[in-house]
């Protein structure tokens, strides 16, 4: 793997331009659409997994059943889960937490990049964007690797990015991952092959973990039994308010 100028991913920042213009920001900030790009056929919304060493897992679906609530495409987890804001959910008088925001975690990670490596092409390199926030993560620090190159900058740097190139393999298992002899946790927020034919996104702020790309694809990762997924539109709204369903907690 070696770290890559950001223009590799520029098509990204392109495409969540268009939605983040002053005419369109109302009516689409914190849509699907602004977080990956709108051009594939289908998109999956992957739940991080609730927070916690908890035996068996407790996934949305659980904590829905518990409240008397739904899970549904624009869910989210405070709705859910009856609580405030960032809150952790409570079941049966335990705390459980809550799902971790801007990565998903490894299993799910693992799990995912063996559907992906499914619908790419043998032997095409594979990118990973990951946020430049995440404390001392940096190129050239505890197995990160180093180069030239600029950030990718979206959102007219809302958001920014360091850019590797890679294989297939490589998605799970970054040379920086502590399974790899590394030193950091963090997994990618932005990933895509060369041939552009999926997108990975996962947004600092959210909870979940977006994917476009053809309708098989997308069913293979609804479909998953590790995966807790769903199937969304570029006009779902995942915002704090996006959910219309589950009232607020009273």
């Amino acid at each position: 793997m070696e770290q890559v100028d950001g223009s590799d991913g520029q098509w990204i920042a392109d495409a969540l331009e268009r939605y983040l213009n002053k005419e369109l920001w109302d009516q689409w900030i914190g849509t699907v659409a602004t977080t990956i790009p709108d051009s594939f056929q289908a998109y999956a919304r992957i739940l991080h997994r609730v927070s916690g060493n908890t035996t068996p897992e407790v996934r949305w679906t659980d904590v829905a059943a518990a409240k008397g609530t739904a899970v549904h495409p624009a869910v989210q987890f405070h709705r859910l889960a009856q609580t405030e804001l960032y809150g952790n959910a409570v079941l049966e008088g335990a705390p459980y937490g809550r799902p971790d925001q801007g990565e998903l975690d490894q299993t799910q990670l693992v799990a995912l990049a063996e559907i992906l490596a499914g619908h790419t092409a043998a032997g095409q390199d594979v990118f990973q964007a990951v946020w430049v926030g995440w404390g001392s993560f940096a190129p050239g620090d505890g197995g990160i690797p180093d180069g030239a190159g600029e950030r990718l900058r979206v959102a007219g740097g809302l958001r920014e990015y360091w850019v590797f190139r890679g294989a297939m393999a490589e998605l799970a298992r970054p040379p920086w991952s502590e399974e790899e002899g590394g030193t950091h946790r963090e997994n990618p927020n932005l990933a895509w092959p060369a041939g552009r034919s999926w997108c990975l996104a996962t947004e600092i702020d959210f909870d979940s973990t977006l994917v476009g790309g053809s309708a098989e694809l997308i069913a293979a990762v609804v479909n998953s039994p590790v995966l807790e997924a769903l199937q969304v539109s570029p006009a779902t709204n995942l915002s704090s308010e996006g959910d219309v369903i589950n009232a607020p907690r009273q």
